[in-house]
């Protein structure tokens, strides 16, 4: 197992142990200190040391320490530190079932982190089947009433039929393909002709459970539907650590399974399976885009926007070239920080306000500055604010879209960057420059919207990664094509 993995099993067995033992503030505390901790240190252990070499031969291996996703492996992990400070400033959420909440956080660190590096199946969809059901807890744990029942219900169906459709291909495609390690299936999908009905088999056998368990198109209005059911912190986990895990690893595993197109094709031409998740990801990111401009639920607003963004970085991702992987790969881990920053500040004006319309923190931006800057450093990203991640992201994003020589989809890719943008300012708009409405008109900084010491310090750890990642933004992207180049071999 990598390091990293030791690292985040110790933390949630130290959590573990606190669980057990007697309740009240010094333990919360301690579970705070040990997430904050623990998710850290795994997160530098990826950034700054190299990945071991392998034990086992690639072809029997299920696990692979790949190079290429530690940034944004790292990015999960310092995303779920900042996470694990929106569960404990939370008021949704009962203290007594705070401490079970951050166990929970952990565990789905360490369960999406061994996601991305899967490249087995069996092993991608027993993750994927875990990842949905620590989720279901996370919901149940914060139980008052129906909404949060409804929500649940609703997540359980979802991983339930992801459940049923997962298995049951990777038992079909063992039996036709002759095993589910990823490098098996590839090779028989090379052998098969582009769009026929066998690789098509293939393709919907393997992104199905990953688009549904995400919620990204077809399944794009799913998650809108249950998350507005669940409290702000369970909500903001979901669509940041779960999300953006699923997409990084449906990403990578259409790679390695579709990597090279069919046998006969011309030399460039895209796969059918890295086709279809191009197309899931610009149809669902114009829809959620779409509706993140109209809508007024807060909650719902927030799903819309990063469902869209993980959408649009995967609609740039169907030619693999050197190019390609660097821009995704960067882009996947700036969207990992800044949105677990918007979730961070935003989550607190809603609470605060008591209600889930945006219309209820009109100008809460004005009336809690300190919180405001935090806002425009979590928006600078999507506004493609130069020295931000955003900026060069936007420009690799399209750059590997010309690669693709298609008019019609950079034009697409194009226009759903420029709605995501304008959803953007329509957030910052709202909170900032809009009347203030009547729950923060005349307020007074109160404990619920003061930061700890904790809180500042992830918060100011978390910004100079993005100041970095965006000011330096050429020695990034230089690591990363170095350790993309490895990875298309």
């Amino acid at each position: 197992m990598p390091i990293s993995e030791i690292v985040l099993l110790v933390t949630a067995l130290l959590q573990g142990a606190l669980l057990v033992g007697p309740r009240g503030k010094s333990s919360l505390k301690g579970m705070e200190l040990i997430a904050v901790l623990g998710l850290g240190a795994a997160g530098l252990y990826l950034i700054f040391t190299r990945g071991l070499p392998a034990v086992m031969p690639v072809s029997f291996a299920m696990l692979e320490d790949q190079a290429l996703f530690r940034f944004p492996r790292a990015a999960l992990l310092f995303a779920g530190v900042l996470l694990s400070r929106v569960v404990a400033a939370t008021q949704e959420i009962p203290d007594g079932r705070k401490p079970e909440v951050l166990f929970l956080l952990s565990i789905l660190a360490i369960l999406c982190d061994l996601l991305i590096l899967s490249r087995h199946g069996t092993l991608s969809m027993i993750l994927l089947v875990l990842c949905t059901w620590v989720g279901l807890f996370l919901g149940g744990l914060a139980y008052r009433g129906r909404r949060e029942g409804e929500a649940v219900l609703k997540f359980w169906t979802q991983a339930s039929i992801s459940l049923t459709i997962g298995f049951g291909a990777i038992v079909l495609l063992s039996l036709v393909a002759g095993g589910a390690h990823f490098s098996v299936i590839g090779e028989y999908v090379k052998a098969q002709p582009a769009f026929s009905p066998q690789a098509l088999l293939v393709v919907a056998g393997l992104l199905l459970p990953f688009l549904m368990a995400a919620g990204f198109f077809p399944f794009h209005f799913i998650t809108i539907d249950r998350d507005h059911g669940l409290p702000w912190s369970v909500q903001t986990i979901l669509s940041v650590m779960f999300q953006g895990a699923v997409a990084t690893a449906a990403w990578k595993m259409s790679v390695e399974v579709f990597g090279h197109a069919a046998r006969g094709t011309p030399a460039g031409s895209i796969s059918d399976g890295l086709r279809v998740l191009q197309l899931c990801g610009l149809v669902g990111g114009f829809w959620l885009a779409l509706f993140a401009l109209t809508q007024e639920n807060s909650k719902r607003l927030y799903s819309a926007i990063v469902g869209a963004q993980w959408s649009a970085i995967l609609a740039a991702g169907a030619l693999p070239t050197l190019l390609s992987a660097t821009a995704i790969v960067y882009s996947l881990s700036a969207t990992f920080l800044w949105s677990a920053i918007l979730g961070f500040v935003w989550s607190r004006f809603q609470e605060r306000a008591g209600s889930e319309s945006i219309t209820a923190v009109y100008g809460a931006a004005k009336a809690f500055r300190t919180s405001g800057l935090i806002l425009l450093l979590a928006l600078a990203s999507p506004l493609c604010v130069p020295g931000f991640p955003g900026f060069p992201s936007l420009l690799y994003l399209l750059a590997s879209m010309i690669e693709q020589k298609s008019l019609i989809f950079l034009a697409s890719e194009a226009a759903l960057l420029s709605l995501l943008c304008l959803s953007s300012i329509r957030i910052g708009t709202d909170l900032l420059f809009r009347q203030k409405a009547a729950e923060t008109e005349g307020a007074k900084a109160e404990p619920f919207l003061c930061y700890s010491a904790l809180d500042w310090g992830v918060v100011a750890g978390l910004t100079s990664l993005l100041l970095f990642s965006g000011f330096f933004w050429h020695s990034a992207l230089e690591k990363i094509g170095n350790a993309a180049s490895v990875f298309l071999q």
